[in-house]
């Protein structure tokens, strides 16, 4: 009689281990559920920074955005974008990214172009900048008014991409937004930017891209107003030329005959049977 409880409490024993096990099994994948989640809310997460920049009229300011602690990730405009927050006028904004992150972390160029232009375009542009906070803290150099003062004799900090005297190009540069209108010939920000660059470190650049930025932005054209259509009565028709020969349209008048018209006539009346008469008769 002792055997029976033993062996139905052996029974429960085993048959309790799988609902155990399972119950650790669904904990584990809870977990690493919730830490998947929680992984990519950090790397969702943003943080958010202004930057001015301050180019006078017809030159450019550049700004460099690094991030040492990014290790190898791409930027994008998912990761980083940058908005000018109050008044833009004619200015051009560009932001592009290094395709390829460097040893020194993931990297972004901000180009601001100062047209000179009739508007009342502000002295500092304001941007907002957002980044990942997986990126780590950015570290932000800055440059303005290249043309107008040229670098020194040693290159400015932001020019630290190792060209080793070779220009930047566009294929080595992602862009990530614009705003305003294009520059004339530079219609890709990261062209621009590529460009903005190699002015500010003293690299071979366009000649045509310092006139791009010296210019004015292009005036929108406005569709010319319709103007009312004022009915007009026809013409009158044309009258014909009195002539003093045939065929040219001879018209009898008081002591002038028209020899096409008395032709005319003769025929007219020999075939109604009467014959006109003869010269001189009565």
């Amino acid at each position: 009689m002792m055997r029976r409880p033993l062996t139905t409490l052996a029974l429960v024993a085993t048959c309790g281990l799988p609902a155990l096990g399972a119950v650790i099994v669904v904990t584990g994948a809870s977990a690493r559920s919730i830490s998947s989640r929680a992984s990519r809310a950090d790397a969702a997460a943003m943080r958010t920074w202004r930057l001015s920049l301050s180019p006078g009229p017809g030159e450019l300011a550049l700004a460099e955005i690094r991030f040492r602690a990014g290790g190898r990730q791409s930027l994008s405009w998912r990761s980083l974008q940058t908005a000018a927050s109050g008044p833009f006028g004619d200015d051009y904004l560009a932001t592009a990214a290094l395709r390829v992150a460097g040893p020194q972390g993931p990297t972004a160029l901000v180009l601001l172009v100062n047209r000179p232009s009739p508007l009342l375009d502000p002295e500092t542009v304001h941007l907002r900048v957002t980044a990942r906070l997986s990126l780590g803290a950015p570290i932000v150099r800055r440059l303005a008014d290249p043309f107008t003062r040229p670098a020194a004799d040693h290159a400015p900090a932001l020019c630290d991409l190792r060209r080793h005297g070779a220009a930047l190009t566009g294929s080595q540069l992602s862009a990530i937004g614009a705003r305003g209108t294009p520059l004339v010939g530079f219609s890709s920000a990261a062209s621009a930017v590529a460009q903005a660059y190699d002015v500010v470190c003293g690299l071979p650049y366009a000649s045509s891209f310092k006139q791009a930025v010296e210019q004015a932005a292009p005036a929108p054209v406005s569709p010319a107003p319709s103007e009312p259509v004022t009915p007009t009565s026809p013409a009158p028709s044309p009258v014909p030329p009195i002539g003093k020969f045939p065929g040219e349209g001879c018209r009898p008048t008081a002591g002038r005959a028209c020899p096409e018209a008395g032709r005319s006539a003769s025929r007219a009346s020999t075939r109604d049977g009467v014959q006109p008469a003869a010269t001189g008769a009565h």
